[in-house]
């Protein structure tokens, strides 16, 4: 069964207890706009239209655009500025918080201090895909943790 971008963009608007009308007034179009989108009679929309439901939505552009996450080249099939657009805009809404800032660069430091304890760049080359492969688990734990908080 293939999954529908409109599809995406409604059960994600649902799930944020979002309306139709609300969600629409919050990006600036109309109702009747929104729902052509979400009904997939709206194929091409506008990309300032797209890059604010995936803002407020909180969407991962992967899933969005149907591409297999998993798959390590997925990136470079997504036009190189509407990644920069899209990373910019998350990392500065994560990063505004002072308190996740100074967690960040605590663990970035902590990363790139790892270079110069293992000196060798083989190893060092390990580390960092042990780390993404740990940080990977991690997540899937704490979705599934949120799942069943949600669930409750």
């Amino acid at each position: 069964m293939e999954i529908k971008v409109g599809e995406i963009i409604r059960a994600k608007r649902e799930e944020k207890g979002y309306s139709l009308v609300e969600f629409a007034e919050k990006i600036n179009i109309s109702a009747g706009y929104l729902s052509q989108i979400e009904n997939g009679k709206k194929m091409n929309p506008n990309l300032d239209i797209i890059l604010k439901i995936i803002h407020e939505l909180d969407l991962d552009i992967g899933l969005l655009l149907g591409l297999d996450v998993n798959e390590e080249n997925y990136l470079s099939r997504i036009p190189s500025l509407l990644k920069f657009t899209l990373a910019q805009e998350r990392n500065l809404k994560t990063l505004s918080d002072p308190d996740v800032l100074r967690k960040f660069n605590a663990m970035a430091g902590k990363i790139l201090e790892a270079n110069y304890i293992l000196e060798s760049k083989d190893l060092y080359n390990l580390f960092l895909e042990d780390v993404s492969a740990q940080i990977e688990l991690i997540l899937k734990r704490y979705i599934a943790l949120q799942i069943l908080t949600l669930n409750e």
